[in-house]
């Protein structure tokens, strides 16, 4: 396993992506980044822009940070990292995720409501990357996987056994189950208890990056639960 980046806004939702992140670790030397993004300030001062960018944490945020870091140590092989990152391009996650070597990202739903433009923009550049994303949901709280449901875009050649052992290089789960995106919601939620299900697959293409003004629903919100994405060439 190589590293593990978690953009954040420092929500609650933090602490179980890190727990989540140290069991997909399998003990092995790991480095967790958290990820806290920020706008440059529009200014010409040097002094307005030091002003701008040491705001500090909230007390709340000082907390769940200081969970994080308490669970990290406890795991003995995984350790923390926080990098505050101002501005982002996707030159420049490019850069980041080679930097950090990093091999998986986990997005919680908290980074992903943000209404910050900057976390907006950042969750497109990383569904544009190459890089597995695990997106957690809300209720989460498994903290392992271990039985998979891989739902198949109509226009995706890859099937459940083109994907088992890509899989494997950086999460223990069986994928149990195939189906199609445009199964019925009740169809998948049947399948789903069926088998035991606990995480779901997806694969993605790049797409065009924009402002997105009214988010979509997501399948993991639909069906409650983590679901990981993984970018449709896969080598």
């Amino acid at each position: 396993m190589k590293n593990i980046l978690i953009p954040t806004t420092l929500q609650s939702d933090t602490f179980n992506a890190v727990k989540t992140a140290i069991k997909s670790s399998n003990g092995k030397p790991s480095q967790l980044i958290l990820m806290l993004l920020a706008d440059i300030p529009d200014t010409f001062s040097s002094a307005s822009l030091l002003r701008n960018i040491n705001q500090g944490l909230s007390a709340t945020q000082e907390n769940i940070l200081e969970m994080c870091r308490k669970i990290t140590l406890e795991s003995e092989n995984c350790s923390l990292k926080i990098h505050h990152q101002y501005g982002i391009s996707s030159p420049l996650f490019k850069n980041l995720m080679e930097h950090f070597t990093i091999g998986l990202t986990i997005i919680t739903p908290s980074f992903k409501s943000s209404k910050k433009k900057i976390n907006t923009y950042c969750v497109q550049i990383i569904s544009n990357s190459k890089c597995p994303i695990l997106h957690t949901n809300t209720n989460f709280e498994e903290e392992a996987f271990s039985q998979a449901l891989y739902i198949k875009n109509s226009d995706s050649s890859l099937h459940a056994e083109d994907l088992q052992a890509y899989v494997n290089t950086f999460l223990s789960l069986k994928i149990v189950s195939e189906t199609k995106t445009n199964e019925t919601e009740p169809f998948l939620t049947d399948t789903i208890s069926k088998n035991n299900i606990n995480i779901l697959i997806e694969t993605r293409k790049p797409k065009k990056l924009k402002l997105i003004k009214n988010k979509k629903v997501t399948i993991n919100e639909t069906l409650g639960l983590p679901v990981l994405s993984l970018y449709e060439e896969i080598s």
